[in-house]
């Protein structure tokens, strides 16, 4: 694993269709519980959520909100040119605001698994930027299947 520097292209972009920019821990973690056997709780920080996947440790990720910006939207159209189409960057375009899911390394399947669970909620795709890749929650799900870590998650 490839320890992570705190920087765009190692993170997740996930776009939301709503203009909120506040952690809505409730509803996240109904949906969290329900689809992904994940349990989500506050942290005593303000920019991170706790995370409990069934039979995994607790972890921490940190999560920011801001606008959406046109170089978001760029980022989303190189995606989707890369991954032949698929009508995603539409949708970004639609969104109004980005959560941020910064990862802890490289792979992180906490972090996609955030990323999967705000996307769910949000309903917006996520951005890889690393790829970049553009992708929705069932693609992030079958990222997920394969990618646990064989180490304990930090």
């Amino acid at each position: 694993m490839v320890p992570a520097a705190d920087h765009r292209a190692l993170e997740y972009l996930v776009f939301s269709q709503r203009a909120e920019t506040s952690m809505d821990i409730q509803a996240w973690a109904a949906q969290a519980i329900r689809f992904f056997g994940t349990r989500l709780e506050t942290s005593s920080y303000n920019d991170r959520i706790v995370l409990v996947p069934a039979a995994r440790a607790r972890a921490e990720r940190r999560l920011t909100a801001r606008a959406r910006t046109d170089e978001d939207l760029t980022l989303a159209d190189a995606a989707e040119v890369r991954a032949g189409g698929g009508g995603l960057a539409a949708l970004a375009r639609r969104c109004p605001t980005v959560w941020r899911v910064v990862r802890e390394a490289d792979p992180d399947p906490l972090a996609l698994r955030l990323a999967a669970i705000l996307a769910s909620v949000l309903l917006g795709p996520i951005v890889d930027p690393a790829g970049p890749d553009i992708f929705g929650v069932k693609t992030a799900r079958e990222r997920l299947s394969g990618e646990w870590p064989a180490t304990p998650d930090r």
